[in-house]
């Protein structure tokens, strides 16, 4: 119950003076560039779930798919976190050309899930 408690006095506490600027909706479309040093938490943010997250020994690999695109964003351990250190874009079907990163990123941030 003490930790109910903790919990509403927290959100309210976040009501009354504003929610962290992570935790606020994009207010423009994300680029690779902006993405850069953004935490978990952050990305999901932004991007939302990964289709696949991947786990490997210091870092990760989270894999979103679209119909035109998948995203690779790749992190990287940093403290207790992981943080992103980079993306790429593959196309869905083989033989199609390779999307553009920051086009693929912006699919993807359009039709969070």
């Amino acid at each position: 119950m003490c930790a109910n408690r903790r919990a509403w006095s927290l959100a309210a506490a976040l009501l009354l003076v504003g929610a962290p600027a992570w935790a606020q909706p994009a207010k423009h479309t994300p680029t690779v560039p902006l993405l850069i040093g953004a935490g978990e938490a952050e990305a999901v943010i932004r991007l939302g779930r990964p289709d696949i997250a991947r786990r490997e020994a210091g870092g990760a690999v989270w894999t979103y798919r679209r119909p035109s695109c998948a995203l690779f964003l790749y992190l990287r351990a940093q403290g207790p976190d992981l943080r992103v250190t980079g993306a790429a874009a593959g196309p869905r079907r083989r033989g199609q050309p390779a999307p553009d990163t920051n086009a693929c990123l912006a699919a993807v941030a359009a039709d969070k899930r």
